[in-house]
């Protein structure tokens, strides 16, 4: 342990690097989930080394961004975990019909709706209350529905770095972004910059959409409360026909199946959108909990339905 540990801080820092950090500030399930050894990257430079030196240690490496999306299914986490703090944004006009906005990865997505659309720049004004940051939600190409919006949908290019440290410059089709998916979820890549093409609006109209985007999460979804948002997919459209339903919503299948209100432990799923987990947001929550009431809402929705609900929160 001391030896590990000193290698790591010769490699990325002198009183950079925290061991059996606890990651509660971190999550937003708040859950207190100790991770082994805990670095914080502010630049591309950090992320390369932290990447590299995960390999030379022969240890896993872990990204977390917002956490907004993220399950800790153990008390401790072994490797290491690299919290993403590589932000700013950059925006360049390139005539009057278009804008080329720059994004660090760990930049907040509420600071990037509410720069662009300050900057009178269209594009991201429905994401308003997306939590987490833009490097994740490029990674699973998250969305709004009123209308449908992904943040994939206007990226031009990205910096993106690999499984040894390596990085290179890859266009939006190297992403394959689709429903909740992009490539990198199978390729273990990680984003370092990302650039987005946007056209120019008026910002009152921008803020406008951006207030009925929230108000819409805010009438139906769960906030200020201990979650990582929806947590399981949706069903595809084979099942939605299968079933001869009018959604695919996931959170229809769980309600209808009475899991409303249902605990175990300190979580229980929401009252008000069946598709939210929520925990205790005081830590002392059991993972064993959350597992269980995983289980038990994919047995109950397979026995009903005959589909197997595939999560949408990263499991780690």
């Amino acid at each position: 342990m001391k030896q590990m540990s000193s290698v790591l801080e010769e490699k990325l820092g002198q009183g950079k690097v925290r061991h059996d950090a606890d990651l509660f500030p971190f999550l937003s399930l708040r859950t207190h989930t100790k991770a082994l050894h805990f670095f914080v990257a502010t630049s591309p430079r950090d992320l390369i080394a932290a990447r590299k030196t995960a390999n030379e240690l022969g240890i896993p490496f872990r990204m977390l961004g917002g956490g907004t999306n993220i399950a800790a299914m153990r008390e401790t986490l072994d490797g290491l975990t690299v919290k993403n703090e590589h932000m700013g944004i950059r925006i360049a006009p390139v005539d009057k019909n278009e804008a080329l906005v720059t994004v660090a990865s760990g930049t907040p997505m509420s600071v990037l709706v509410s720069k662009t659309i300050d900057a009178g720049l269209s594009g991201f004004e429905y994401h308003k209350g997306l939590p987490g940051t833009v490097g994740g939600a490029l990674c699973m190409n998250s969305k709004w529905t009123r209308p449908l919006t992904y943040t994939g949908d206007r990226l031009v290019e990205a910096v993106i770095m690999d499984k040894t440290g390596a990085t290179r410059t890859v266009d939006r089709d190297y992403m394959e972004f689709a429903y909740d998916h992009s490539k990198l979820q199978e390729t273990g890549e990680v984003v370092i910059d990302a650039v987005f093409r946007l056209p120019p609006s008026l910002p009152e109209t921008l803020r406008q959409r951006a207030e009925e985007a929230f108000e819409y999460r805010k009438r139906t979804q769960p906030m200020g409360v201990a979650t990582c948002g929806c947590f399981f997919r949706n069903i595809d459209e084979k099942d939605q026909q299968r079933l001869g339903l009018a959604t695919k919503s996931a959170g229809f299948l769980i309600d209808s199946c009475g899991f409303k209100n249902a605990r175990v432990g300190s979580f229980h799923v929401s009252g008000m959108h069946a598709n939210f987990i929520i925990g205790d947001g005081k830590g002392s929550s059991n993972p064993h909990d959350l597992l269980q009431l995983i289980t038990d809402i994919k047995k109950k929705v397979y026995e009903r339905y005959g589909v197997i609900l595939h999560e949408e929160v990263v499991l780690i």
